[in-house]
């Protein structure tokens, strides 16, 4: 009787070892900056990651590495192993952002399947900054985190959190998601010595633009 109960407790420590020491694969959105060599997240996202892969559409998933951190705003910036097959266009960092007054905004979600049939999907919504991050009237999904936020003119503005990642760092409440803000955008890019000048597409349809600057949306899978 000894043996047997002592042999149960065995394999329920050996069990639980296992499931401990497992790591667990989250899923995220990123975007292409500067070089088209690196990806502007979430640094919840990666925190405790030991591999990440970045994913494209259609095209081979590459190794990356982060080479930035800010966890006190949310971000960080990972860098690519080896270059990207699809090209992608450097995106605008809006230099005013979001204002206290609700506007008009987007961003592109990545299709979940990767597959020569996936579109990514332009997510549209209402948004205006409120003291600490930019909040959002939209309908997100959880890969959706780390995403960019567009305004009217085609411009970055934040970069998409959902609810509960947004609260896990910032003292926010509130039932929708939210947007870390432009400027947190551009000073971790400026920390990390990362060009940002891109040409305006304000003049472009926003299917226009969705058709040329999709491919700079990626997924993260964090091991």
């Amino acid at each position: 009787m000894i043996k047997k109960t002592g042999g149960a407790i065995l394999l329920v420590l050996l069990f639980l070892a296992l499931v401990f020491s497992t790591h667990v694969t989250l899923l995220g959105s990123g975007f292409i900056v500067g070089d088209g060599m690196h990806v502007l997240t979430y640094h919840e996202l990666v925190d405790d990651a030991v591999a990440l892969k970045v994913k494209f559409p259609n095209e081979d998933d590459i190794e990356a590495e982060v080479v930035f951190r800010d966890p006190i705003n949310n971000l960080a910036i990972l860098k690519l192993k080896e270059a990207p097959k699809i090209k992608s266009k450097p995106l605008v960092i809006s230099t005013n952002g979001v204002g206290p007054k609700s506007e008009s905004v987007f961003t592109l979600g990545y299709p979940w399947t990767n597959t020569m049939r996936d579109q990514h999907s332009l997510l549209e919504g209402s948004a205006y900054f409120n003291s600490t991050l930019i909040e959002l009237n939209m309908d997100l999904d959880t890969v959706n985190s780390g995403s960019p936020l567009f305004n009217a003119k085609r411009e970055v503005v934040g970069l998409v959190l959902l609810q509960n990642h947004a609260k896990e760092v910032f003292p926010v409440d509130g039932p929708g998601h939210f947007a870390i803000p432009a400027m947190s955008l551009e000073n971790a890019l400026k920390a990390a010595k990362i060009d940002t000048m891109a040409f305006p597409t304000e003049n472009l349809t926003k299917e226009e633009f969705y058709l040329q600057y999709r491919n700079n949306i990626v997924l993260i899978e964090a091991i």
